[in-house]
């Protein structure tokens, strides 16, 4: 695509990924004009959702993490902010929504899930240890291969559980988390009862590309917002280690390449 004069390098690199799929993942979900919406997960896809969200007219958005620094600025986009290690989210959400649930949910978290170590939600995390176990051993049978690196989610089923739990009848559940060929967990039952409608899949970002550009360039939005960190090219492991080990503040990474 060629980008107009008006977008620079730093806006345009988002778009090459990480807001396409956000926003896939929020037109997958059927948004409509005063619709409640739930994130799990406020990495840098779902602060994109969060954003794409609010673009297709979402009265409410609710997002879910654990971190401090990404429910902080899931909290600036003007989420309501849910930490599953002090609050069960989908009692929380529930409650937030009358007894009912929400109109959306978007799994923005995949086969990394972790479960509660912490609050009301850890319990029955205890509860479903052995299932969790299962599926890391089928998803992830390699595990810990440096150390506190590259270390799997301790859940994999963990966000889709939550996901269909939380939802309203005759709700949307889109799933843009990633999850290997080899997953076949999925709380079916509850969700056929439920009347869902379910969309996921792999983003096909050519398709979203012209129209996000444009977006960028009127200025209805600044997708640089998720962007924490600028590290050299040279220091590209470094960079990768830090973000796996999801320390404060590496959200989004840009790495540069030297002049």
């Amino acid at each position: 695509m060629k980008l107009p004069e008006e977008v620079p390098d730093e806006q345009a690199i988002m778009i090459s990924d990480i807001f396409p799929t956000g926003h896939f993942g929020a037109e997958a979900a059927e948004i409509k004009e005063g619709d409640t919406v739930a994130v799990f997960g406020c990495g840098p896809v779902g602060q994109a959702a969060i954003a794409s969200a609010k673009l297709f007219g979402a009265s409410r958005v609710i997002a879910i993490d654990r971190l401090p620094d990404r429910l902080d600025m899931a909290r600036r986009q003007g989420a309501e902010c849910i930490n599953f290690d002090e609050e069960d989210p989908v009692e929380t959400i529930v409650k937030l929504t009358g007894g009912i649930g929400v109109d959306r949910v978007i799994d923005a978290v995949g086969v990394d899930a972790q479960h509660a170590d912490h609050g009301p939600a850890a319990e029955k995390a205890e509860e479903q240890s052995e299932t969790f176990e299962k599926q890391i051993g089928t998803v992830a049978p390699e595990q810990n291969p440096q150390g506190d690196l590259w270390v799997p989610g301790d859940a994999p089923g963990q966000a889709l559980q939550w996901g269909v739990q939380a939802l309203a009848k005759a709700g949307t559940l889109s799933i843009i988390g990633v999850y290997p060929p080899n997953m076949t967990d999925f709380p079916i039952g509850q969700a056929m009862n439920k009347n869902l409608t379910m969309k996921m899949g792999n983003c096909p970002h050519r398709k979203y590309g012209p129209y996000l550009v444009e977006l960028v360039r009127t200025g209805a939005i600044d997708p640089v917002k998720i962007l924490t960190q600028m590290e050299p090219m040279t220091d590209a492991i470094s960079a990768y280690e830090a973000f796996d080990k999801r320390e404060p503040g590496w959200i989004k990474v840009e790495l540069e390449a030297a002049d």
